[in-house]
């Protein structure tokens, strides 16, 4: 397995971040988001992003932030970046156009946002 695939698998336990709607089961919610990464994980290849508001720490708006694309569907793209070992939130529905406007942290925070 890729380097970059068995991180995002060892992060996927982390719930950092993810919001539980009232009156939903936690745990089979969280299990079915991690399973929607799993379906959606790709081989990584690099993407970047226009920096939006409400911005990122360290970079200004309009900036490109670039990094590893692990998964991706219906204009979400979850993206790494080994720079700052972290997990970005993309949008946009061609990857030549994608926005970054402010989502990190683990994977299931990125991917549920």
């Amino acid at each position: 397995m890729n380097e970059i695939l068995e991180k995002l698998e060892s992060r996927l336990a982390d719930r950092t971040g993810v919001y539980v709607n009232a009156g939903v089961n936690a745990d089979a919610y969280i299990d079915e988001l991690a399973n929607d990464v799993r379906r959606n994980e790709c081989l990584p290849f690099e993407v970047s992003a226009e920096v939006m508001a409400p911005g990122l720490p360290g970079f200004e708006g309009g900036e490109r932030i670039a990094g590893l694309c692990v998964a991706r569907s219906d204009g979400r793209w979850l993206v790494y970046r080994s720079e700052d070992d972290q997990f970005y939130a993309f949008w946009g529905a061609e990857q030549g156009c994608l926005g970054a406007h402010g989502v990190f942290g683990s994977p299931l925070y990125c991917w549920s946002a």
